[in-house]
């Protein structure tokens, strides 16, 4: 696959902020490379006016974009040939000096008589745009702005401000919606989902500027994954609900370990290591807090802690039981040795006889 520059170009900072008119650029010449068996190398952009013949002393994303386009021998592919300039000098002066470039929306076969033409019609139309533009301008200022507006009125115009701003937010997530997509189906450290900060750095690295023209963040990502409906990560479970499922975990396996307990809650919510361990410590404390056997002999609280209380219940009413018949009464909820458990009887009987 050969490689190629991509350049971008909007007119006003407006525009540069929203990121509508760069991410459409940017689409359509990804979409031109990848039928055409070309990959962007890297990308070019300004925020600047397509008027005037001297364009590379106004535009350094230009000039660039073409001196690294000569360095590698490679074209130079706009969406559209306006994007390029809206000068007919300008660009004949690049087709006369045969710098490489191409316009997907006319193809890669399109020649230098076709370029020309819509050279002049793009010309001709920003002359158009700058004539509407200034009648509008005239027709504005024969307007006389009454500030004395009732507050039905006023109320009214913030509704449709704030219906106009959040239709203006939902277009502009659209815009980026591919690439907030493909940011997170990423992986993430040790395979897990992705997060939103990660995700920005991806973006980053693709050198895809943000709504605003800067660079992505956490937030900014966040913003749009949500306005989008893009759900892609495991739902969230507040400490109390955490600590009530850890509760129950604990009752139905009292010597669960944490990385169990970590595979268990995830089907429902992230848990890290740590909370893991914290939220079970806490219930095997409050477990031996029940347990008068437990302060008497002042057993430490980790794992083992529910299997020595569940063994000393059983030599409670057996004080003649011996190891390999309390492994069996136990079962495989409370996995022991049978040294382990004959010491430990070994301590409550001791414990017992100085009583």
């Amino acid at each position: 696959m050969n490689h190629a520059i991509g350049y971008l170009r909007v007119s006003t900072s407006e525009q540069g902020r929203s990121g509508l008119g760069l991410a459409a650029q940017r689409h359509d010449i990804e979409n031109f490379g990848a039928r055409e068996g070309y990959a962007i190398k890297s990308w070019h952009q300004d925020i600047q006016t397509g008027a005037g013949k001297d364009a590379l002393l106004m535009r350094q994303g230009l000039a660039d974009g073409l001196t690294e386009a000569r360095r590698y021998r490679c074209p130079l592919i706009v969406s559209r040939l306006d994007r390029l300039s809206r000068n007919v000098h300008f660009i004949t002066g690049l087709m006369e000096h045969k710098v490489h470039f191409m316009v997907a929306a006319l193809g890669r076969d399109c020649d230098s008589f076709t370029l020309h033409i819509y050279a002049s019609l793009a010309e001709q139309e920003r002359k158009m745009i700058s004539e509407r533009t200034k009648a509008g301008l005239a027709r504005s200022k024969k307007k006389h702005y009454n500030p004395m507006k009732s507050k039905a009125f006023l109320r009214r115009i913030v509704r449709l401000s704030n219906a106009a701003r959040q239709k203006y937010a939902m277009e502009r997530a659209t815009a980026y919606r591919m690439h907030i997509e493909w940011a997170l189906s990423q992986k993430g450290r040790f395979n897990r989902p992705i997060s939103y900060n990660a995700a920005a750095d991806k973006l980053n690295e693709q050198k895809l500027p943000s709504p605003m023209g800067g660079q992505w963040c956490s937030t900014s990502v966040a913003n749009m994954a949500h306005r989008l409906g893009l759900k892609y990560r495991t739902p969230w479970m507040t400490s109390d609900q955490l600590q009530v499922r850890v509760r129950a975990l604990f009752t139905q396996n009292r010597g669960i370990a944490p990385s169990e307990l970590m595979a268990e809650i995830k089907k429902d919510s992230a848990l890290g290591s740590v909370r893991a361990w914290t939220f079970l410590k806490s219930v095997r404390q409050e477990a031996a807090r029940r347990s008068a056997i437990q302060r008497r002999m002042g057993w430490p609280v980790d794992r083992k802690t529910a299997t020595r209380i569940r063994i000393a219940s059983i030599w409670r009413r057996r004080p003649d039981i011996i190891a390999r018949r309390v492994i069996e009464i136990l079962g495989p909820d409370h996995p022991a040795s049978v040294g382990w458990v004959r010491d430990l009887l070994k301590g409550l009987s001791t414990a017992a006889a100085k009583r």
